[in-house]
């Protein structure tokens, strides 16, 4: 694979004082500047199709997208296409994979006229790529729009709305410089994801441990909400993407080692992240005695069958790695092994031994000099002889002391919140429109608890956390007011409960809030005791209509599919409400009630 073009090696001479890598050690590994007269169809796909949904009617064409003046140039269009209007935009995908690194992107996002929404992101293809698993978007940009979106999804399907809440949507103001050339990044890490915005971080999603590599899209849609066709034609230019890896020793580089991320909820017969061939109907994921977590790989069959469950790791720095895994099999196998190929050496094989008990096996020393690597899981047997995997990492060797990192579940535990946020470290609010959205799912049905740490920067009416439709008696919102009080709201804007603690909550000082509702009760704790409960409410939190905010409750925004809109009508007296000014963390929203003792606990100091 051909990594760099001599013109982009010629062009980075002169534009690379635009890059700025965290941490020194940051390797450059893809770099296109668009320079040329078209896009690069060995690394592009253009995105193509239709995209609708909820707010959102728009048709991506090849012929929207070119590459000129050093950029590439995705335009918006109101078009007449077989007689009916359609609003036109398009974009790239790439046709590499990417994993743990820090991703850059400088911009001039279309601005003149609602409906163009620009983006830069990354996400798997689904499909015959079998790579869907995650959504990191370090810019969303509609135009006109005053807010800049860094959202974290986990793209698994789901089967019940209750499983999986938004990992992270951090919605951050936006301030274009005047040439409106936006430099946007995001640093994917084996702890999550941290965003920046013109070399500054604006936002971190903690959620350790998402392993995968996926696609980038460089993209503007049309058609998103309201759109002004009569300042279209338009433009959204890219000027370069830029890739840089570093490396993580012991943190494993494979998606889906465990095979935890299907779960029950896709095919088991294809594991997320691999590719089978041969025989592949005597490959899948199981759940049962397993190595690690929930689910493993077998490999059986009842009649002969020759099988191979692969992964493809691009883009990877070169050096020294290992393979492990946990294995079990029957005797009688003709082949049963790992095959490492494709990295730049001579192939390299490692036999599973047969045994009925999980069994460590490791193969070191593989000198990765092409930036790529082949991990292949390899069965040839007879009926009745089986073969069963878990927990397989490829990795940089853990440092001296350093245990590797057990792969993670996306699966949601009964028992544990169903959305937090701000564990590592505090966020710090100014009262602007800076706030995060969390689903419609978290702090739902007839019991809930909201949790987190305050430090308010002054005393006044405002909403720290809510989940409070327009109208109704089934939302709920933990407010403050500018006497001290503490408020634990049930019900909506236009209708509602106050159940209110006399707390005299002062400036600059921290305080665990946490508020419970159980079948009718409403408690509120501070420090972990309680302050005031009230029995015998009618109101409870079963609206579904309304996605929760943390931060900025002004009601200015809303979600509109699964893109941020200015809302068309804030309601009233959500606009009367001040955004909350101060810091906000240990953020937890349950869909159950929390027991007295499990929320002293949660005041009580670390160990």
């Amino acid at each position: 694979m051909i990594f760099f073009r001599i013109s982009i090696l010629m062009l980075l001479v002169t534009r690379l004082a635009h890059a700025t890598p965290p941490a020194s050690d940051y390797e450059l590994l893809f770099a296109d500047e668009f320079t040329g007269d078209r896009v690069n169809e060995r690394d592009w796909a253009f995105r193509l199709g239709p995209r609708t949904g909820t707010g959102i009617d728009g048709l991506n064409l090849a012929r929207n997208v070119r590459v000129a003046d050093g950029h590439l140039i995705v335009m918006a269009n109101r078009e007449t296409i077989d007689g009916r209007s359609a609003n036109t935009g398009g974009g790239l995908i790439s046709k590499h994979r990417f994993g743990y690194g820090y991703y850059e992107c400088r911009s001039q996002p279309f601005m003149a006229g609602r409906g163009v929404h620009t983006a830069f992101w990354q996400r798997g293809m689904g499909g015959l790529e079998n790579n869907s698993i995650f959504e990191i978007d370090s810019h969303e940009i509609d135009s006109t729009q005053k807010i800049a979106c860094n959202n974290l999804y986990v793209d698994i399907s789901t089967k019940g709305y209750l499983e999986l809440a938004w990992p992270h949507r951090g919605h951050v103001p936006l301030q274009l410089p005047p040439d409106r050339w936006w430099i946007d990044a995001y640093e994917y890490t084996p702890d999550g994801v941290i965003f920046y915005d013109q070399g500054k971080i604006v936002a971190r999603a903690e959620f350790p441990d998402l392993v995968a590599q996926q696609n980038i899209w460089l993209t503007a849609l049309n058609g998103v909400g309201h759109v002004d066709a009569d300042q279209q034609p338009g433009e959204t230019r890219f000027d370069y993407f830029r890739y840089y890896a570093r490396d993580y020793p012991g943190a494993t580089l494979l998606a889906n080692g465990g095979f935890e991320y299907n779960q029950d909820k896709v095919d088991l017969q294809r594991p997320v992240a691999w590719r089978e061939s041969g025989d592949v109907a005597a490959s899948r994921v199981v759940r049962a005695e397993t190595a690690q977590g929930d689910f493993k790989l077998r490999h059986d069959g009842d009649r002969a069958y020759s099988v191979t469950t692969a992964q493809d790791l691009q883009f990877i720095r070169n050096g020294e790695y290992e393979l492990r895994a946990r294995v079990r099999r029957s005797q009688g196998q003709t082949t049963a092994c790992f095959r490492v190929s494709d990295f730049g050496g001579p192939e390299k094989t490692l036999t599973i031994p047969v045994s009925a008990t999980w069994t460590d096996v490791r193969l070191p020393g593989i000198s990765v000099s092409n930036h790529r690597v082949t991990i292949s899981i390899v069965s040839v047997a007879g009926a009745g002889d089986w073969l069963e995997v878990d927990e397989v990492q490829f990795m940089k060797p853990p440092l001296p002391g350093q245990q590797p990192r057990p792969s993670r579940s996306f699966a949601y535990r009964e028992g544990e919140p169903l959305w937090q946020l701000a564990h590592g470290a505090p966020i710090s609010f100014t009262g602007d429109e800076k706030f995060y959205f969390f689903g419609r799912n978290c702090g739902l049905g007839d019991a809930i608890t909201v949790s987190f740490v305050m430090q308010p920067a002054k005393r006044t009416d405002t909403f720290p956390i809510a989940r409070l439709p327009k109208t109704g008696r089934a939302g709920w919102g933990v407010g403050l007011t500018a006497s001290g009080d503490v408020a634990f709201r049930l019900g909506s804007h236009a209708e509602h409960r106050d159940v209110v603690a006399r707390a005299d909550y002062r400036a600059g000082v921290a305080l665990r809030v946490t508020c419970v509702y159980d079948h009718g009760t409403a408690l509120i704790y501070l420090d972990g005791k309680l302050a005031q409960r009230a029995d015998g409410l009618t109101f409870a939190p079963s609206d579904v209509s309304a996605p929760g905010r943390l931060g900025a409750n002004s009601g200015l925004y809303e979600a509109v599919g699964d893109v941020t809109l200015a809302a068309d009508a804030p309601p009233a007296k959500a606009r009367r409400i001040q955004n909350y000014v101060g810091a906000l963390g240990e953020v937890r929203v349950y869909n159950r009630a929390l027991a007295a003792a499990e929320v002293a606990a949660l005041s009580a100091p670390s160990p």
